[in-house]
């Protein structure tokens, strides 16, 4: 059951929105047997979006995750705050791991300097699929230094395509996971740091893309000559920062497509990844959770009126026919879509 600890209705740029923060399930037997001190808090924050139905359903995809863990049997706490930054910022006290699923990175303003302040203090910081792009100037005053790395609009790019993804071998966050491949908008050709900028940050998990699995190549203001060439290697689908001592990071650039929470060994590395992020012990079958169903998926929508529910994810769609590779243009880049002029009368 869903404990609503407070609600606030504020109105912002003509939109209104509703901030709500609950408790997801209850503590697990193994947790209520711990100390306070033992229990590892983790807290989702889950922005809006603009987006279609079934897609950045960050609210749902984080009360998903937020339930599996706090049933998972380890000795953690796991909370959900949706639709902007929180007004009351005590809900950070005693948190050990902050997971950010939004759009633009959260847009949260100066608040990233409280988020810095946190990290610093030990906080685990983990961004997921459109979270990991922020602002140019955002990126680079704490991205490199939080997780490692973020999305770049210079040469990143956004396609959708059917990723075979190979966890870091002999990693926690690995365990437990089997053969995995998801069609999903895997983000690739990111900005990590050169050198010895940030010596303790790896891959985590691993995907090739290639013309072949390629379905989708993505928005056509992204799409370019780079990442064209680096087609045919590996490229990180997430990855942290590690340090000996001190807050770890992660990002994560999947997580587009909702039903793609429906997939086991998908769910399951990234579980291992929070709890490993809020430097929690992953068990060696890794985090366990219960199989999602349809009626799972489809609860905590962001438009739940909406009169078609989301499907679980089928084989076919990893069956699908490669898309057609964009024509470059003198650039380097994709030139833009033009739509259609109306014929004539």
């Amino acid at each position: 059951m869903f404990h609503l600890i407070r609600t606030l209705l504020t109105k912002t740029n003509f939109f209104c929105y509703v901030l709500f923060t609950v408790h997801v399930g209850t503590l697990p037997i193994h947790a209520q047997q711990q100390s306070t001190k033992d229990i590892k808090n983790i807290l989702f924050i889950a922005g809006d979006t603009k987006h279609r139905h079934g897609f950045h359903e960050y609210k749902a995809g984080s009360i998903l995750l937020a339930n599996a863990l706090n049933k998972s049997g380890l000795p953690v706490s796991a909370k959900v705050h949706w639709y902007g930054w929180p007004e009351d910022e005590s809900i950070f006290n005693d948190v050990n791991a902050c997971i950010i699923y939004a759009d633009g990175g959260g847009e949260f303003g100066e608040k990233y300097a409280f988020l810095d302040q946190k990290i610093k203090t030990g906080m685990g910081i983990m961004f997921m699929h459109y979270g990991v792009h922020p602002t140019k100037e955002v990126a680079e005053n704490y991205y490199h230094a939080w997780i490692g790395g973020y999305y770049d609009d210079n040469f990143s790019v956004n396609p959708s395509w059917v990723a075979d993804i190979k966890p870091r071998k002999n990693h926690p966050v690995g365990r437990g996971v089997g053969s995995l491949t998801a069609y999903d908008e895997f983000y690739w050709n990111l900005n990590f740091p050169s050198g010895k900028k940030c010596n303790h940050c790896y891959p985590l998990a691993t995907a090739i893309p290639t013309e072949k699995n390629m379905i989708r190549y993505g928005s056509s203001k992204f799409w370019n000559k780079q990442a064209e060439e680096k087609l045919g290697t590996p490229q990180a689908l997430l990855w942290c920062s590690d340090p000996n001592q001190g807050a770890r990071g992660a990002g994560f650039v999947g997580g587009h497509y909702h039903r793609n929470w429906a997939i086991n060994d998908y769910r399951k590395l990234i579980l291992n990844t929070i709890a490993w992020v809020a430097r929690v012990e992953v068990p060696e079958e890794g985090v366990s959770s219960s199989n999602v169903t349809r009626a799972m998926l489809n609860k905590n929508l962001n438009r739940p009126d909406y009169p078609e529910e989301i499907e679980l994810p089928t084989t076919d769609l990893l069956t699908q026919e490669p898309g057609k590779k964009p024509i470059l243009g003198s650039n380097g880049r994709m030139p833009p879509r033009t739509s259609k002029k109306p014929k004539k009368k």
